[in-house]
């Protein structure tokens, strides 16, 4: 399903910049299918920032639009007591009815904000004919005389509702006859006038970070962080908790830090803000308190450098240790490996290509991927595209004539023109809505990035392309090795390039300046040259290149009993990749999503799909 999602910012020129970290943050976090509309109520924005904000439409296509005001509607407001450092835009989103005539409901938000998820849940919030929503304010969270005062840096506003309770006018009204005795500026207006009509959301939706410790440990999994402190993130020996978040999203807008300054606003910060603090209340070392913040804001961000354990997958665990990674599988899936009838087949010699299909969940995914795939055939045969099967794929297709019983993912390759034409391809070729094509940053190497097949509905499922580059010059086989070397120094300077995620396009036009300026840069370009993997993806075998004569021309081979393009000698490519391809692996893995807990609806689209391939 495509969502629709309207958000609005307000700010001046001195924020618009912080008003991009929040956009940054909320595009880097969408599903796919939201389709997110920005309105920026302009309070001065000069044109060179409007440009930079809108350039970070390269992490996801959305709509951005200025709108331009007249500070005089706001007179009324600039007499009203608040904080010393908000001003007059934060009383902009009392006229949003008016502001934006033409939109119903619209999420806003403050500009010293991050997201860590789609907004997709939170706009589709029922809230009945309440005209606004919003998370219980910290520091009012148990005032008797209002038990619905919102913080107002988070609202979803319900904008026909407001019009038809007529707020704006009431907002004034009230403003006017309590001048006098107002103190925190249009929060207080808001909850005064909407006082019992305000709809309570989760207190996730607007962690309010706003102390050296954790004020907001209320919430283990925050989707929206408000850095509600007078020192926001972005100033020297701030004390936020959530504060690296904030530096995470910058490094994705055209104002990144360059690797000096990271530093300094980082690490050389931690020390200055514990230093700060203890000027601050001198006695807080004696509180649990102090050494839990020091703790996550200091010492675990500086220790994980040097020492890490996390998830790898479904099914591994990786340990970093001084820049070594040591992969080692979780041992409740490594019973159920050494427990896999496989292992008995290879003790026993039996010949692996009599080995029976995978059963159960596993089988299931396997048949599902495969109307993915089915699905690429039929877009790249309505466009005139060129693929074929790769990797793991491949060697099912020739030794099993389908799945490697053990593995559920599928791999295809194209040539680099045909790669970069195939989301668009699918956007217009496509059969089913919910299965697409699109650039993927991977979650485990940030630096990796590659176009895969999807559904909407069920992100366990997909089709990995990797795209195949023209050399333009055969290699002898010692050249082919020393130029993988070469290629593989090149990934691991991009690794070092992307120490956080970054948009997909970001990842892409530096993949492609390596390979045009430090990889294809023959002078004497052979038709018949050797082809090589692109450095989109880390790949760990020894040798990148493939022969001209090994892929073309192209043939077909039986894969789960229908027939898909192949390359000309699987034979000589899978010998390069495997050695002897038909003996058994050393280790007999598992599949990317065999053992996944999947939800109810995966599980039906799963098996609607596995139903439509038996048809």
């Amino acid at each position: 399903m495509t969502y629709k999602i309207n958000v609005c910012l307000a700010c001046d020129d001195n924020y618009s910049k912080y008003a991009g970290v929040v956009i940054a943050s909320i595009l880097a976090n969408a599903n796919s299918d939201d389709e997110l509309s920005f309105h920026i109520i302009d309070g001065g924005i000069n044109e060179a920032r409007k440009g930079e904000i809108l350039s970070l439409k390269s992490i996801k296509t959305c709509d951005i639009r200025f709108i331009n005001i007249d500070e005089n509607l706001f007179d009324d407001y600039k007499n009203v007591k608040t904080h010393k450092y908000l001003n007059i835009t934060s009383y902009y989103r009392l006229k949003l009815p008016s502001l934006l005539p033409d939109i119903a409901r619209v999420i806003y938000l403050d500009c010293d904000i991050v997201v860590t998820t789609s907004l997709a849940e939170l706009f589709n919030k029922q809230i009945g004919e309440k005209p606004l929503a919003g998370v219980l304010d910290i520091k009012k969270k148990r005032l008797k005389s209002n038990p619905t005062y919102v913080n107002s840096g988070m609202l979803l506003m319900d904008l026909d509702n407001m019009r038809k309770q007529k707020l704006e006018q009431r907002f004034l009204a009230w403003t006017k006859e309590h001048i006098e005795t107002i103190k925190t500026g249009d929060q207080e207006i808001i909850n005064e006038v909407c006082k019992d009509s305000i709809q309570i959301l989760e207190d996730e939706w607007n962690v309010q970070s706003s102390n050296f410790i954790n004020r907001s440990s209320y919430t283990s999994c925050p989707k929206i962080i408000h850095y509600t402190a007078k020192l926001k993130p972005w100033h020297y020996a701030s004390f936020s908790f959530h504060r690296g978040l904030y530096f995470k999203y910058l490094q994705m807008t055209p104002w990144r830090l360059s690797e000096k300054e990271h530093k300094h606003w980082t690490k050389d910060n931690q020390t200055a803000s514990i230093l700060r603090y203890l000027i601050y209340r001198p006695l807080f070392w004696l509180r649990p308190a102090f050494y839990k913040a020091v703790w996550y804001t200091y010492l675990k961000n500086n220790l994980k450098n040097m020492f890490s354990v996390g998830n790898y997958g479904q099914t591994h665990y990786m340990i970093r240790l001084f820049g070594l990674k040591i992969k080692f599988t979780k041992r409740e899936f490594a019973k159920i490996r050494n427990q896999n009838l496989y292992y008995y087949y290879k003790k026993n010699n039996i010949d692996i290509m009599t080995i029976p299909p995978a059963e159960g969940q596993a089988r299931d995914i396997q048949l599902a991927n495969l109307v993915l795939l089915k699905e690429l055939d039929y877009v790249c045969k309505q466009n005139g595209l060129k693929y074929w099967l790769d990797g793991g794929t491949l060697l099912g297709a020739v030794r099993h004539k389908g799945f490697i019983p053990w593995d559920d993912d599928i791999d295809v390759a194209m040539l680099r023109d045909d790669y970069e034409k195939i989301i668009d391809a699918f956007k217009k070729s496509s059969r089913n809505p919910d299965i697409f094509a699109d650039y993927v940053v991977s979650e485990r190497n940030f630096a990796q990035c590659i176009i895969k097949v999807q559904h909407k509905k069920c992100p366990h499922l997909f089709v990995d392309i990797f795209p195949w580059d023209i050399y333009g010059k055969r290699l002898t086989l010692e050249e082919q090795l020393q130029k993988t070397l070469y290629l593989k120094s090149l990934r691991t300077e991009l690794e070092k390039m992307f120490k956080v995620k970054e948009s997909s396009s970001k990842v892409r036009k530096v993949i492609c300046s390596f390979m045009t300026e430090k990889v294809l840069t023959n002078e004497v370009a052979d038709d018949k040259g050797d082809y090589v993997w692109g450095l989109d993806f880390s790949h760990q075998w020894k040798n990148w290149f493939t022969h001209y004569e090994v892929l073309n021309p192209l043939k077909s081979i039986e894969f789960e009993g229908i027939e898909f393009p192949c390359l000309n000698n699987p034979d000589a490519f899978l010998s390069r990749l495997y050695g002897d391809y038909m003996a058994y692996p050393k280790k007999i893995g598992t599949g990317h999503s065999m053992f996944l807990d999947l939800s109810e609806e995966e599980k039906r689209i799963i098996e609607e799909l596995k139903c439509c391939k038996e048809e």
